[in-house]
């Protein structure tokens, strides 16, 4: 999608294993890095190769900033600049919460419980 490029900024948000080497291997040479989500074991991650020799930044997420992200997410998200509607794969009405959680063990994005969603 970035002609070899990589993209500019990554966010690692799942605390997988693996997906923080694949989120560093995305970027593009001084591209950035911010980790979200939190390991159950720590991140196996080739260091030179994927930071060191690509300059690479990795920031955490630092609590105390968390009400100010969110207001420059909203922001974001009024002027338009970011769509994040392609993150929902599914909307059911709140009488189909055990759907919801059942597409979540396997391959669903975000599932959005809408209360405007009526059992029919």
């Amino acid at each position: 999608m970035t002609g070899g490029r990589g993209v500019d900024v990554a966010f690692e948000a799942s605390g997988a294993p693996g997906v923080l080497a694949a989120a560093l291997g995305s970027l593009r040479i001084g591209g950035t890095v911010v980790t979200i989500g939190h390991p159950s074991r720590p991140p196996e991650v080739d260091v030179a190769t994927l930071i060191n020799k690509r300059g690479i930044t990795l920031r955490g997420i630092y609590g105390r900033r968390l009400w100010e992200t969110w207001e420059q997410l909203v922001s974001l998200l009024d002027s338009g600049r970011l769509d994040l509607q392609w993150l929902v794969t599914h909307r059911l009405g709140l009488h189909e919460a055990e759907t919801a959680v059942e597409l979540l063990t396997g391959e669903a994005g975000k599932v959005l419980l809408d209360p405007s969603i009526t059992q029919e």
